[in-house]
């Protein structure tokens, strides 16, 4: 990317074009980029149009079941509802730099757009923000643990394997648990406890499959044996028949604390991966709260349907 803005500064002829635009206040920077946007698409036929479609990766549908896709959905939401997780109904958007702002994802690998938005590109951060914004108003109190899923189609722009595997846009179910340290780490286990018991019973029930876990630990608590320690033995004593691995080694790894978990479906001999999850220290950042504890967690729903 350097060097394709360097080539183009060049031509220009002011190569600190890019430091003059984004000195601009936000509000003039986007007025700017509108005007941009629209007057190039004034030139734009529907020859053109269809071209373009043609060639962006990003805006090709996906060859999954419309109707096997979204009556997994609603088993998803609804299982979640039976176990006390609210389900909210993301907008496709997102704040301008809802990912990279927390320091473990850079912005080129979402797709940034006008207007202070990005399209969204992964919903346990719009889920964060959302229940960030509303401890700060007051309009939630999270001393007793809450939990908040969805599932939304994500855009991502980094580049994949060309395989029937990987996709630039793709569904994600996650679940995002928020609550306050009460000491001895409590609330983390409360907040591990219910996802992983979700995902327990929505393999079961699903696809009378077994589920296994992987813990991985990771740094971000001062107590970081202790605390990896004590997630191994919570998880082989509440959920006894969950079989479980991990690995002690620290993994340097800025966006999970204190443990990072791989789920794992087994199926008629067959073994896949089906999403992943871990502490996280996003709600503390917005709120300014060292006491606030975050967990995250999501499946790929296409990958269920492959």
């Amino acid at each position: 990317m350097n060097t394709i803005t360097d080539r183009i500064l060049t031509q220009i002829g002011d190569p600190v074009l890019i430091s003059k635009l984004s000195a601009l206040p936000k509000s003039e920077l986007y007025s700017l980029l509108l005007e941009i946007f629209r007057k190039q698409s004034d030139s734009i036929t529907p020859v053109d149009l269809l071209k373009s479609f043609q060639i962006n990766r990003f805006s090709i549908p996906s060859e999954i079941d419309p109707i096997a896709y979204h009556l997994l959905e609603v088993e998803l939401l609804s299982i979640a509802h039976q176990q006390d997780i609210k389900g909210i109904l993301l907008s496709p958007s997102a704040p301008f730099a809802s990912s990279s702002a927390f320091g473990c994802v850079d912005q080129n690998n979402v797709v940034s757009a006008v207007r202070g938005t990005e399209i969204l590109s992964d919903s346990t951060n719009m889920l964060a923000i959302i229940i960030a914004e509303q401890l700060k108003k007051r309009e939630l109190d999270n001393k007793e643990p809450l939990h908040f899923c969805t599932t939304a189609r994500v855009l991502r722009a980094q580049v994949f394997p060309d395989t029937k595997q990987h996709f630039p846009h793709f569904g994600l179910f996650c679940i995002v648990s928020s609550g306050k340290d009460s000491g001895s780490y409590v609330c983390e286990k409360n907040l591990l406890i219910k996802q992983l018991i979700y995902y327990k019973r929505l393999l079961v029930e699903k696809y009378n499959a077994d589920i296994s876990v992987i813990i991985r630990k990771r740094r971000g608590y001062a107590d970081g044996d202790g605390f990896f320690d004590r997630m191994i033995e919570l998880v082989k004593t509440e959920i006894p028949d969950i079989p479980v691995t991990y690995d002690s080694e620290y993994d340097e790894n800025n966006y999970y604390k204190g443990i990072h978990f791989k789920m794992f479906m087994e199926k008629d001999n067959e073994k896949i991966e089906i999403g992943d999850g871990g502490f996280v220290d996003w709600i503390q950042q917005m709120t300014n709260n060292k006491k606030e504890r975050c967990l995250i967690s999501g499946i790929g729903i296409d990958r269920l349907l492959l």
